[in-house]
C-alpha cells in the first residue's frame, strides 16, 4: 500500500489528551476483529464464546496514557504500543485483581478517550493487529511503591506493553462487558 490520498484537518478537530475507560480480556478468548480495508478501525470483535466478555478496570483520572513508538528494523515497521494505569492505596483486592491480569500473559485492552466521533467516544485496541491477530497480545506487568514518608506515594501502576505491525487502531463497534454492551466510534 502507498500514499493515495490526503491528510485534512477540519475547523472542529478534537484533541483531548487522556484516557478514560480500559476494558481487558485474554486475548485467547478472542476467535478475531474485523479490520475495516480502508480505515485504520476494527468494525467487530468474536469473541470464542457468547459466555466471554470484556471486563472493566477504572483507575484513577489523569493517571492513565497510553503511548506508541515505533520502530524500523532492516525495512520493516514495528510500533510498540504501552498503556499504562495508576491506582492508588493497594490493599488485596485491587492486588488481585491486577495479579489476574499478570496471570492471563496474553491481554488484548480496548482503551477509551474522552474525544467523541458524533454518537460515541472514541477506543483504540491495543493487544491484537490486523497483520499479527492474537500475536500482537498485550503482556502485563506492575510496578507498586509505598514510599517512607505519610504524604507520600502508595500505589501500583499496570503496564500492558503489546507489539505490533501496524499502527493501532480504532473501535468503531461494540463489545459485551461485565455492565452490558459498551460502543464505541461512529
Amino acid at each position: 500500500m502507498a500514499i493515495s490520498t490526503d491528510l485534512t484537518l477540519s475547523c472542529t478537530e478534537t484533541n483531548r489528551a487522556s484516557v478514560a475507560r480500559i476494558y481487558l480480556s485474554p486475548s485467547c478468548d478472542i476467535t478475531s476483529m474485523t479490520a475495516d480495508a480502508t480505515t485504520m478501525s476494527f468494525t467487530a470483535i468474536t469473541m470464542d464464546s457468547t459466555a466471554k466478555i470484556w471486563y472493566e478496570y477504572e483507575f484513577e483520572f489523569e493517571n492513565k496514557s497510553f503511548n506508541s513508538e515505533g520502530a524500523a528494523e532492516n525495512g520493516t515497521a514495528t510500533f510498540t504500543n504501552t498503556l499504562e494505569c495508576k491506582l492508588l492505596g493497594l490493599d488485596k483486592t485491587k492486588l488481585q485483581r491486577l495479579q489476574d491480569v499478570v496471570n492471563s500473559r496474553k491481554v488484548t485492552a480496548v482503551f477509551e478517550t474522552p474525544n467523541s466521533t458524533g454518537t460515541y467516544n472514541q477506543a483504540f485496541v491495543i493487544g491484537w493487529d490486523s497483520i499479527l491477530g492474537k500475536d500482537a497480545y498485550g503482556k502485563a506487568n506492575v510496578n507498586a511503591i509505598i514510599e517512607g514518608n505519610l504524604d507520600g506515594d502508595n500505589s501500583a501502576t499496570l503496564i500492558i506493553t503489546a507489539k505490533h505491525a501496524e499502527l493501532v487502531r480504532e473501535l468503531v463497534g461494540t463489545i459485551t462487558a461485565s455492565a452490558g454492551t459498551i460502543s464505541f466510534g461512529s
